[in-house]
């Protein structure tokens, strides 16, 4: 179907009428002459008048048809058609997937080493009149000339940040609607299986990825600590390796400066690494395996809390409290001792419950005020709930809660978990409150897998003021505890709101900090999912995309505007024009000569 960038122009088109109002106007019979009866001259000048008029009619089509082409051009018409030479104005969003995988060396190139050089292609296919943004995997759409947009092309590097490629299709459909001019995206991606997602744009998108498949990778996708804090006398580290090249890997396990330990661990595997005694205090845990073809997931980072354990005293006649107390006990991660109260308020840390009597808990709100503590028990709640996810809990059935309620506003933080948005673990200082008996009519969870790491997360981290260990992906949000002021990586700050999300920038190892105390740590590692490097098939592209066409790299310049741009039809029609004009000049000669 054909456009006009100036429709206005159209209304010039009556001028195509003017060469028959003066052929019309200028009409006029031949003289007629008496001649001899000399007959032959009659016929001869019958034809001459045949041949005239044929020549006249001939001339007023060209003079049409070149008014007609001439107003046409200067509307500045457009079809869609497959590639052209030159496209009307157009809008055009530019795609280029610098995510992690884009790394990966194929036939001795980066990926990304392709991918630009694409870019730089469709790019230097644009017009001044076209509208450009370029959009990688930090989510920013850049608007600016084509110039512009190749000096960042050009100084593009593998971000650490994965890609969700039905989100950013999504956002470029968004960027695309502030622009009245036709318009599409170019996507110009590895197109990593694990990377697709559906999309809600509906614009014409060129998809366009390499036609050489990735190498077999294998990467380490998860480095798990184990419960924290670690006793002095050291700790073990689960690694767990994935990819598709289905070989064992080497791999190191660092704690600190310490020595490493090594071990071969198979590609869908996890393997174990003992790391020996160490200092109280925080320490990193490094993790890389032998390099491949991707060198991005061949390391990981982590990080351990050392502190002994806590020394608890707690109610033998409590069944549930002295059963898990029992376990703990067990397996070091507790002792038997009076630094801090389980189940009751002592005199130093306490991991309080609301008494089993109601009549007992005004003594109890008495006894946290003596003691300093913002928060009281209020009324009780007898309806059913789910604890909200967070750091501390994933979502736990409630039967029975009293509310936790702050007596002054400033002691509103602390908040360690909630039920139906309401506190329901809540830490003053040294004492941490629960809203909830730890018995199956108050909640599920003595009955639970999760009843031991919560409670081993009590008393060892949250009474004593280490908060979480927290893992997460570069510009993911990652949840952080209410205490947060501020986190901390080297030299850099970041003021951060406690209870809200933070997104780290870059991998690395990140420490929470409530003022000046260290409250918890985050280590942002690699997503998990950029280890799996093969790509989608082009039907599971097409059920998800429905509006992309799926072209070669090689062929993403020659597709990117025929994909959704308009080819002009303004040169056509003027060479037309020139050509009807020199045909009006020989017509016009030729008709003056023989008139």
């Amino acid at each position: 179907m054909i456009g006009f960038l100036q429709p206005w122009a159209l209304f010039a088109l009556p001028l195509a009428g003017v060469p028959l109002l003066l052929h019309l106007i200028q009409r006029r019979d031949p003289p007629t002459v008496e001649f001899p009866a000399v007959r032959y001259l009659v016929q001869v000048t019958e034809e001459h008048q045949r041949r005239l008029k044929l020549r006249h009619w001939l001339l007023l089509l060209v003079r049409t048809l070149l008014v007609v082409a001439l107003v046409l051009a200067a509307a500045g018409p457009s079809a869609r058609l497959g590639e052209a030479v030159s496209h009307a104005p157009s809008a055009l969003v530019l795609v280029v997937d610098n995510s992690p995988s884009s790394a990966a060396v194929v036939a001795g190139t980066p990926r990304l080493t392709e991918l630009r050089a694409a870019a730089r292609r469709v790019l230097l296919r644009a017009t001044a009149a076209d509208a450009l943004w370029l959009l990688t995997s930090d989510g920013i759409a850049r608007r600016g000339a084509a110039a512009e947009l190749l000096t960042i092309v050009d100084t593009l590097t593998p971000s650490r940040r994965r890609m969700d490629l039905g989100a950013t299709l999504t956002l470029a459909g968004e960027v695309l609607g502030s622009d009245r001019r036709p318009g599409g995206i170019v996507l110009l991606t590895d197109l990593q299986a694990t990377a697709l997602a559906p999309t809600r744009t509906t614009v014409p998108v060129v998809v366009a990825p390499p036609a050489d498949a990735p190498a077999p990778n294998t990467g380490v996708v998860r480095l798990e600590p184990g419960p924290q804090p670690w006793t002095p006398e050291g700790g073990a580290v689960l690694v767990s390796v994935a990819g598709d090249a289905g070989i064992a890997a080497p791999v190191s396990a660092q704690l600190g400066d310490r020595p490493a330990r090594q071990a071969l661990v198979a590609a869908g595997g996890t393997g174990s690494f003992t790391l020996g005694a160490v200092p109280p205090g925080w320490w990193p845990v490094h993790v890389t395996k032998a390099p491949d073809e991707f060198r991005l997931d061949d390391e990981r980072a982590g990080l351990v809390r050392v502190a002994p354990v806590a020394r608890v005293a707690w109610n033998p006649g409590d069944r549930y409290l002295d059963a898990v107390a029992g376990v703990l006990a067990a397996s070091g991660r507790i002792r038997a001792g009076s630094e801090l109260s389980l189940g009751t308020l002592g005199a130093g840390a306490s991991v309080v419950l609301p008494p089993s009597d109601p009549a007992d808990l005004g003594a109890l709100n008495r006894a946290l005020e003596r003691r300093g503590v913002g928060w009281r028990y209020g009324a009780l709640v007898a309806a059913p709930g789910l604890t909200d996810s967070g750091p501390l809990l994933d979502r736990e059935p409630v039967s029975r809660r009293y509310l936790l309620e702050p007596l002054r506003a400033s002691a509103a933080g602390g908040v360690i978990a909630t039920v139906a948005g309401t506190p329901w673990i809540v830490r003053a200082g040294e004492v941490v409150l629960l809203g909830s008996r730890f018995e199956p009519a108050w909640t599920a969870l003595p009955l639970r897998a999760s009843f031991v790491p919560l409670v081993d997360a009590l008393v060892n981290r949250v009474a004593r003021g280490q908060l979480a260990v927290l893992e997460g992906a570069p510009g993911e949000p990652v949840l952080l505890p209410d205490l947060t002021t501020e986190v901390a990586s080297g030299a850099r700050r970041w003021r951060v709101e406690g209870g809200g999300g933070f997104r780290p920038p870059e991998t690395g190892l990140y420490f929470l900090l409530a003022g000046t105390d260290t409250v918890g740590g985050l280590a942002a590692n690699l997503d998990a999912r950029e280890s799996a490097l093969a790509p989608a098939g082009a039907a599971q592209v097409r059920g998800l995309w429905p509006t992309a066409r799926l072209v070669s790299l090689g062929d993403a310049p020659g597709a990117a505007f025929a994909g959704f741009g308009r080819a002009s039809l303004a040169g056509p029609l003027l060479w037309l024009a020139l050509l009807l004009g020199v045909a009006e000049v020989v017509l016009a000669s030729g008709v003056r000569r023989t008139a």
